[in-house]
């Protein structure tokens, strides 16, 4: 695997899992927002965590997984 490849698939992970410590932070800290902030909030960046997630775990079963077994990828 390339270098970028590997700093692409961790930045995706810290990125979604900032995101997932934002929503948990939004939801803890509802009296701050009004009333339809509490509740959607969350659930988009949760939402958002779970895309960037299943896109780096999806790249790795594809592309990844298989360049570690020895297999090179077709450019």
């Amino acid at each position: 695997m390339k270098p970028s490849e590997i700093l692409g698939i961790a930045g995706a992970a810290v990125f979604s899992l900032g995101t997932l410590a934002i929503a948990v932070f939004m939801w803890v800290d509802r009296n701050s927002a009004k009333p339809w902030h509490f509740w959607i909030a969350p659930l988009l960046a949760v939402g958002a965590a779970a895309a960037l997630a299943q896109l780096a775990v999806g790249y790795w079963i594809k592309v990844g997984r298989l360049e570690t077994k020895g297999r090179r990828r077709s450019e």
